[in-house]
């Protein structure tokens, strides 16, 4: 499997852009990285010295975080700020430090929000796989249906500024994402 590059994930930078223009979709402010929990206590140090950096980046950075864990045992650390370039910085150093500590293969996701300017409402999501170092699209419609025609499009929209991920039976749903507003 390819290696993650935190290059790749900079490529949202420009993409939100060409989102914005012709498909209406805006950055919400929020985004998340998400990793599988372990027990044991260097995973324990691990989150301690992740909590304690994302704390030293709130002066820096127009951001605040939370941290938490799903019913699944995937760790969340969840971003919101004002700038596009916060959220990454944010972003990229969370999972730099997950795998800095050596809990590279622990990474599972990387989950960028946007919402439909067109459409009230709705949120899309551009989704960073860890494992395959490629993103892909999700747009639920409800609890557990997805708008794959709109996934289409972002797809189309996007699909040669950011690595995409061509097979769409590797576009995995992400129901019940913990997005939410911090405020």
């Amino acid at each position: 499997m390819p290696k993650s590059d935190s290059d790749i994930l900079f490529s949202i930078s420009s993409a939100h852009i060409t989102m914005e223009t012709k498909l209406g979709l805006k950055v919400s402010g929020r985004c998340a990285v998400t990793f599988k929990t372990m027990s044991g206590s260097v995973f324990y140090e691990m989150e301690q010295d992740l909590r304690r950096f994302m704390d030293t980046l709130r002066p820096e950075f127009d951001l605040a975080f939370r941290a938490v864990t799903d019913q699944y045992g995937y760790l969340w650390v969840i971003l919101e700020g004002s700038r596009i370039e916060d959220l990454l910085a944010g972003l990229t150093a969370a999972s730099g430090i997950v795998e800095e500590k050596g809990f590279s293969d622990q990474l599972l996701a990387a989950v960028f929000e946007f919402r439909s300017e067109r459409k009230s409402g709705g949120h899309s999501y551009l989704i960073y796989n860890f494992k395959r170092n490629n993103f892909y699209p999700f747009v639920p419609l409800d609890q557990k249906s997805r708008d794959t025609e709109e996934e289409m499009k972002i797809m189309s929209a996007v699909g040669e500024e950011i690595p995409f991920e061509r097979d769409m039976g590797l576009w995995y749903p992400m129901w019940d994402l913990p997005l939410r507003s911090l405020v």
